[in-house]
């Protein structure tokens, strides 16, 4: 069950890391992913959210100009592809450690 929060926030609701066989990119590449879900009922915009492999670097992936609709999902590569178009996949900077490693969704301020 997601935590709903006063404020809305979006979260990480999901992820896969080591991809091999499941869902594919655009480029047919079955690379690591990152689910964000909106459990709150407005949109929120996701501008100046980042996400990170990197407790140090909390900005290492900025998101565009993109909103989350309310109860609505949205996948992220990490492919290391860097790709911030809006109106495309996004693709993060970084891949994911099937070994485990830190993985956050940062908030603009």
């Amino acid at each position: 069950m997601l935590a709903v929060s006063s404020f809305s926030a979006p979260v990480i609701s999901e992820f896969m890391a080591a991809n091999d066989s499941g869902l594919a990119d655009e480029d047919g590449d079955s690379s690591d992913w990152i689910e964000l879900c909106n459990p709150e009922d407005t949109a929120v915009s996701l501008a100046g959210y980042h996400l990170t492999d990197d407790a140090v670097n909390l900005g290492k992936w900025t998101f565009p100009a993109v909103s989350l609709n309310p109860g609505g999902y949205l996948v992220i590569f990490a492919s290391g592809k860097n790709r911030i178009d809006p109106a495309g996949r996004l693709h993060t900077s970084f891949k994911l450690s099937a070994n485990g490693e830190y993985l956050g969704l940062v908030a603009p301020d």
